[in-house]
């Protein structure tokens, strides 16, 4: 068995049938099972002798957007654009397995891989405005009086604009609620959708917090302001722990509503106008 003297430096060369890289991995052994290190130290010096290639191949993508797409697309099966390979050493030492080996990489294969996972283009931004109903809540953990849909709406603001949406305008009364708190929605969602179109919005989110028993629910509804139709929607219980300050709970919510809209706001951009 051959031992390393110390880390080796990368390289990579071409050749007719190929690319071929000097890379190493390492991998600690657990519980004497050197089998096991050793297919981890082999797929680390795959993936890391990939990585090489590609500095090769594309040296004009090396973001660390890049780097992340290629650990999703390309790293996550290195074995695929392996075609051969011959371990130059190993050594253990401290509990590790440290191999380094040459590896033959399918340069046409991982060439195409690349270019395949090229960066998409940008989505098209979506202008969003956020209705909120009011219901007036008391945190008694924090001390404090609030008004749980503002809140909520609020909350959910921040995600979706986290996520590539634009907010029109600040978290704004739902046009159908008068100043005593009383409501009537009866064609709310042509309401919300005016609302929408009157500030410039592709699509209108509303944000309502309601009482059930000893807990709330909030209730998010997503429109689409030229069509007046639902793209999403989501119904979120938000429990009421007597330990902890009303604002986890709401963030909570807030992110899972934005899971469950965000992916649906490009359709606001596409959804024709009704006849």
């Amino acid at each position: 068995m051959l031992l390393a003297a110390g880390p080796r430096p990368l390289a990579a060369a071409v050749i007719p049938s190929g690319l071929t890289v000097q890379t190493e991995g390492r991998a600690p052994v657990r519980d004497g099972r050197f089998d096991t290190a050793y297919q981890q130290a082999l797929d680390e010096a795959f993936r890391r002798g990939l990585l090489e290639a590609l500095r090769q191949i594309a040296p004009d993508r090396q973001s660390p957007h890049d780097l992340e797409t290629w650990s999703e697309t390309i790293l996550s099966r290195a074995a695929d654009f392996v075609g051969a390979w011959r371990i130059l050493s190993e050594e253990q030492r401290d509990g590790f397995l440290t191999l380094t080996a040459e590896v033959e990489v399918y340069r046409d294969k991982l060439a195409r891989a690349a270019r395949a996972s090229g960066v998409a283009p940008p989505p098209a931004v979506v202008r969003l405005l956020v209705l909120a109903g009011s219901l007036p809540l008391v945190d008694r953990v924090a001390e404090i009086e609030f008004d749980g849909g503002r809140t909520a709406a609020t909350g959910v603001e921040a995600e979706l604009a986290r996520r590539g949406a634009t907010i029109v305008t600040n978290t704004d009364r739902v046009p159908w609620e008068n100043v005593s708190g009383s409501s009537s929605e009866e064609n709310r969602d042509a309401l919300a959708a005016a609302a929408g179109r009157k500030l410039g919005a592709d699509a209108v989110l509303i944000v309502q917090v309601a009482r059930r028993g000893q807990s709330l629910v909030l209730d998010a509804q997503l429109i689409a302001a030229v069509a007046e139709t639902t793209l999403a929607s989501a119904h979120i219980d938000i429990p009421l722990q007597g330990d902890r300050p009303l604002s986890e709970a709401f963030g909570l919510a807030a992110r899972q509503v934005a899971n469950a809209c965000a992916p649906r706001l490009p359709a606001a951009r596409s959804s024709p106008k009704p006849r």
